[in-house]
């Protein structure tokens, strides 16, 4: 490793507000396999692997979060949610914040073809960074790090769709009228309700929802009656 390289990690280290122990595994997290595969046994390694396990980590740590936030929720808006922030996308963008495309390690062909733009390269980085923190300061140090850096897109309302009216858009846009929620079931103690709901579409569907209001439920409810309806259309 250079001693440029060492600076610009060490940078890298002060963004992220964690000092590795072991500096090389945070260049490994940051080395394409277009970059190890010319160096051959050389090679510091490349990060596939570190990204595998980033996956895994940040998908616990991301559960964790969702749970902690809504603990007695349906568990289909929350496996959504949860969807669209470990998207390719959504850590693409955190890549970027970080400025880790400009320090991950290309071989030239991939650098030639414009790798370094690509928002899987990016998100992929961004896996093998967790992977690294995980592995050099465990999990708690991972934990407060992903929590840090999801901590509004967590909170934020707009992550979650507003099934309801989409799904009311939906009908009305194909000439049906709109469904109609019927709650099922609604059980447990006053301070702690817990209600089923059924969403009845005017061809016989029905579809149910969950959770620790009437809205959740019926929320989930529509979004499943989206689901079905939109698995029609492909």
């Amino acid at each position: 490793m250079t001693g440029e390289r060492e600076k610009r990690l060490h940078a890298l280290e002060r963004r992220l507000g964690y000092h590795f122990g072991d500096l090389g595994l945070l260049d490994r997290a940051l080395t394409h396999a277009s970059r190890a595969h010319e160096e051959g046994a050389s090679g510091t390694g490349d990060n596939e692997a570190l990204e595998f396990l980033g996956d895994a980590v940040l998908g616990l740590v991301v559960t964790d979060l969702l749970h902690r936030r809504d603990p007695d929720g349906a568990e289909g808006p929350k496996s959504r949610h949860r969807a669209r922030l470990v998207s390719t996308p959504s850590l693409a963008r955190h890549a970027a914040e970080l400025g880790l495309p400009d320090l991950i390690l290309l071989g030239r062909g991939e650098e030639r073809t414009g790798g370094r733009s690509k928002s899987a390269l990016g998100a992929n980085a961004y896996e093998a960074l967790i992977a690294a923190l995980y592995l050099d300061g465990g999990f708690e140090a991972v934990h407060r790090f992903i929590r840090d850096e999801f901590a509004r897109d967590v909170e934020s309302a707009e992550a979650t769709e507003d099934a309801k009216s989409a799904l009311q858009e939906l009908l009305q846009g194909r000439g049906r009228p709109v469904p109609e929620y019927l709650v099922a079931a609604e059980v447990g103690p006053s301070h702690r309700r817990h209600f089923r709901v059924e969403c009845r579409l005017d061809d016989g569907l029905v579809t149910e929802g969950e959770g620790s209001s009437k809205k959740a439920a019926q929320q989930e409810a529509a979004q499943r009656a989206l689901d079905h309806l939109r698995g029609q259309d492909t």
